[in-house]
């Protein structure tokens, strides 16, 4: 019989060898950090171009005064009392008066255009217009008398008809504005009862009064061409050149270019209205400030307006925008691209919500992972590690390159995998368990990142911005109607995650300078 203190020394041996056993399954897997890659530049992406526009109102008041003046343009045109000859020697007389004139509205110049009954009219040697038409418009009285022609005379009331002058109104490159006259029309409402033998008479009264109305509006036009928008488009361009501040470290830069028209003037009264467009590639920079973009005022192109341009934003200098072909031509969207920075600790702290507590086991073995977190590596790759316990304890790296899923909007780790010293420490000292388990599959399915604060942020930086004064005579107004990823890039850092928005802005300017 052994000793009693012999069966205690059993037990004690006993459980010795029961946990050396279970230590020697358990391995210490801790290799050393990934090396950092060497930096490089994220790869640029254009930014969308969008078309800033205004219109520039020219105010017509001294021209209208000018030809409503009837030492410019009579008012009566009294040839009645002294019968006048024509080139064929036929004796006529006629007398007219007419109102003040007032500048037509744009839809009904071409209405003007259009023969209605007996029309006695007059076109400029026939030549079209090379850039926007702009018509004035005066109600006419008259009567002609030429035997056997009594046309408005006696007991018959006075022919009415209207007088229409037609104009080609521009801009030249320096910001001027250019017109010149084009035609005179007089449109009979009451025509005359005519024969053959009585043309000839109507062409000398036509050419009469065409003339005389022509000359006038010739002096006239000088007025016009006196004209410039030149200070209310450099208002408008400085502004736009300075960078917009979002935050204490975020700038709208709009990067503005070519100065353009549509080459179509509107409106009516004394205030017409012409619209200018500024190109502009805007993106959101973050950082201490930018400087100002260089550069004076561009020449104005004066082509016609293309449709091709990715969106403009509508402005107004005074009240409701009018609806003018130039705000047709360009379209309603305004889009800003950024890349807006993403941290690795809120990255990590996500990821391992969604791993702590998983569990791999291989053939009996198995590990509990505890945390994950995602590391920038620079060179456009991340690391991912995971930390674990259980019959395995420590840690392993993953590397891989964020790929942007723009249909899921999402980023995931494209080519995920063990980084090379990891794996080499899993191959010399093992666990071999380990190395052929799902770890890999588990952290690759877990590793899709979801970009709704990159969204958000972005959404509220580019809201602040179309919605803010730029100076005492600019404000900005706009929606954003639609914000999502179309690419991604890592350093070390952060992840950037580039965005593009789209939306609508207003541009107010006013007119108190």
């Amino acid at each position: 019989m052994f000793p009693k203190f012999g069966g205690n020394a059993l037990v004690v041996l006993s459980l010795l060898l029961s946990l050396t056993g279970c230590l020697a399954k358990q391995y210490v897997v801790r290799p050393p950090a990934p090396t950092l890659l060497p930096a490089i530049p994220n790869p640029l992406t254009s930014a969308a171009e969008s078309t800033v526009s205004f219109p520039v109102q020219v105010n017509l008041s001294p021209f209208l005064l000018a030809v409503n003046d009837d030492n410019v343009i009579p008012k009566k045109f009294d040839h009645w009392r002294n019968s006048i000859k024509n080139p064929k020697g036929v004796e006529y007389k006629y007398y007219a008066e007419r109102d003040d004139f007032a500048v037509t509205p744009s839809s009904s110049q071409q209405a003007n255009r259009t023969n209605s009954g007996t029309v006695i009219h007059d076109w400029w040697k026939g030549i079209e217009p090379l850039s926007s038409s702009l018509s004035i418009s005066t109600a006419l009285r008259y009567k002609i008398g030429a035997p056997p022609l009594q046309c408005g005379d006696g007991a018959e009331l006075p022919k009415r008809a209207t007088l229409n002058g037609n104009l080609t109104i521009g801009m030249t490159p320096n910001y001027g504005v250019s017109a010149s006259v084009t035609g005179v029309t007089l449109n009979a409402i009451d025509p005359c009862k005519i024969n053959i033998s009585d043309t000839d008479v109507l062409q000398e009264v036509k050419n009469q009064l065409t003339e005389t109305v022509r000359g006038g509006l010739s002096n006239a036009v000088a007025r016009i061409n006196t004209l410039t928008a030149r200070s209310r488009v450099e208002n408008v361009w400085h502004t736009l050149r300075n960078p917009i501040p979002l935050e204490p470290n975020a700038w709208l830069l709009l990067n503005i270019g070519h100065v353009w028209r549509s080459g179509f003037f509107s409106g009516g009264g004394d205030l017409i209205d012409d619209t200018i467009h500024v190109t502009a590639k805007p993106v959101l920079v973050f950082g201490a400030e930018p400087p100002s973009a260089g550069g004076a005022l561009p020449q104005l192109e004066t082509e016609p307006a293309s449709t091709g341009y990715h969106g403009a934003a509508d402005a107004q200098l005074y009240g409701t925008l009018p609806t003018t072909l130039a705000n047709r031509l360009a379209s309603t969207g305004f889009h800003v691209v950024a890349d807006i920075p993403l941290d690795y600790p809120s990255l990590s702290r996500s990821l391992a919500t969604r791993l702590q507590g998983q569990r791999v086991a291989v053939k009996g073995e198995f590990v509990h992972i505890t945390d994950a977190a995602i590391l920038g590596r620079g060179g456009n790759q991340v690391v991912i590690r995971i930390t674990f316990t259980g019959d395995a304890i420590g840690h392993l790296y993953f590397v891989g390159k964020p790929e942007m899923n723009m249909l899921a909007q999402s980023v995931q780790i494209g080519g995920l995998r063990l980084d090379l010293d990891s794996e080499q420490l899993l191959q010399k000292s093992g666990p071999d368990w380990l190395a052929g388990s799902s770890i890999s599959e588990l952290v690759t399915g877990e590793t899709v990142l979801g970009v709704t604060p990159a969204i958000d942020r972005m959404r509220d930086l580019v809201t602040k911005a179309l919605n803010r004064e730029l100076s005492p005579t600019i404000t900005t107004h706009g929606t954003v109607t639609s914000v999502q990823g179309i690419g991604v890039f890592a350093d070390a850092n952060a992840l950037y995650v580039r965005m593009m928005s789209e939306g609508s802005l207003n541009l107010k300017v006013n007119d108190k300078q």
